[in-house]
């Protein structure tokens, strides 16, 4: 598995990935795109196989890096996908002297969850409501060491 920078030929593999996931909070190609132009903005993928399994998408906002979107196509679930895109939201958040990294997740998505508890995020908050006006964000949190 290679994780490496996201290049514009990705686009297309990402938002395919997006709608293998019912309710995924899609960016499509354009969201990505115009990612490209946040100087703050990184976008990863992991590629296996010669093709795009997952990708990342974060920002670096000193002393915070927020995790922004994260998703693994279903044909690579289960092969360290997400956990390696995470290990370098971490390296990049340490080389950037973010102290701490948030995000947000549907509080029905378990796997997700569980993978980031797994790293060491702590639910530190919740938006009721907050996708489309019926389930519930929870608001993680981890230390960067």
């Amino acid at each position: 598995m290679l994780i490496r920078r996201a290049r514009k030929e990705d686009y297309p593999a990402f938002a395919a990935i997006e709608t293998e996931y019912s309710g995924y909070p899609a960016w499509g190609e354009k969201g990505f795109e115009a990612e490209e132009k946040n100087r703050n903005s990184v976008t990863l993928t992991a590629e296996i196989d010669g093709r795009a399994a997952g990708f990342i998408n974060f920002w670096l906002l000193r002393p915070q890096a927020q995790l922004n979107t994260l998703a693994v196509s279903r044909d690579f679930l289960r092969r360290g996908a997400a956990s390696a895109l995470l290990g370098k939201l971490f390296e990049y958040a340490a080389r950037s002297a973010c102290r701490e990294i948030d995000l947000e997740v549907n509080e029905n998505n378990a796997p997700a969850i569980a993978l980031y508890r797994a790293r060491g995020f702590e639910v530190v908050g919740k938006r009721p409501k907050f996708y489309n006006n019926a389930d519930a964000a929870l608001l993680l949190q981890a230390k960067v060491e």
